[in-house]
């Protein structure tokens, strides 16, 4: 399967350590530029008890939920509070958070979707 590359938001829109909900494709998709200025794209509902995760904040290049503050890095997904603090069995049991491929070009911040989703 392939992706196809859809717009998702005006560049200009995601200020630095901010969140936004974008559109793609009909499918819900949470932008977010980290502290360095680089955009990620995630689902936007927490993998532990689905909270809207635009509702949270960017914190050292992970989304913070909003509901319990579990942290999830937005570069690799993986939980990084408290997957490092609970035991081992506990945290396992987290998943990790869905990401997109995603690039900024001519302005626009674009979201790779798969092309039957498009």
């Amino acid at each position: 399967m392939a992706d196809v590359w859809r717009k998702a938001l005006p560049s200009d829109d995601l200020e630095r350590g901010k969140l936004a909900k974008a559109f793609v494709a009909g499918q819900a998709v949470l932008l977010a530029r980290l502290e360095d200025g680089t955009v990620a794209a995630s689902s936007p509902l927490c993998p532990h008890e689905r909270a809207d995760l635009s509702q949270g904040s960017v914190y050292m290049g992970a989304v913070d939920c909003p509901l319990h503050h579990y942290l999830y890095d937005l570069r690799t997904g993986q939980n990084r509070y408290p997957r490092n603090v609970f035991p081992a069995d506990l945290a396992e049991k987290l998943g990790d958070l869905p990401l997109y491929r995603v690039k900024e070009e001519e302005g626009w911040i674009w979201v790779a979707v798969d092309e039957h989703e498009a």
